[in-house]
């Protein structure tokens, strides 16, 4: 910080000695230890309060940056709502609207020439291992569960 090499602080030494001599020395050196204690003291002091004013600061811009991402995930959530509240809406509209006729059943002979097989009806499972076998599941639950005609129960 100074740049002082030994032989500057011997020759402030020797001066310092030829003019207080050497009966004031101790007790000059003790006042000037004293007295860099308190600049010591204020410039601890001086980087407390700056570096407080630093934390004040940054936590002012972490505040800033919360209330913008707080403000967009309030806007997000909204925007969230209002398209839930127009599904209700548009669903509370379709449910409230006449429901469509059954279809009519065909008179036998027309339409497909395939058979159509019963809800209750299962057509015949192949007998070879390893096939697979799709077990119905109820219309509210979506998800088709496939097993191996070995674990399937006869």
């Amino acid at each position: 910080m100074f740049d002082v090499s030994w032989s500057e602080l011997l020759i402030l030494g020797l001066v310092t000695l030829i003019f207080v001599g050497p009966k004031e020395l101790p007790r000059f050196l003790g006042q000037l230890g004293r007295y860099a204690g308190v600049v010591r003291r204020h410039a601890n002091e001086f980087r407390s309060v700056f570096e407080q004013a630093m934390r004040e600061a940054e936590m002012e811009e972490l505040k800033k940056e919360m209330r913008s991402v707080s403000d967009g995930v309030k806007a997000s959530l909204d925007e969230v709502t209002r398209s839930v509240e127009d599904v209700k809406k548009s669903a509370e509209v379709s449910s409230d609207a006449k429901p469509a006729p059954p279809p009519q059943a065909l008179p036998s002979g027309e339409g497909d020439a395939t058979p159509a097989i019963a809800a209750n009806d299962d057509p015949a499972p192949s007998e070879a291992p390893g096939d697979v076998h799709v077990v119905p599941q109820p219309a509210d639950d979506e998800k088709t569960i496939l097993k191996p005609t070995s674990e399937r129960s006869l």
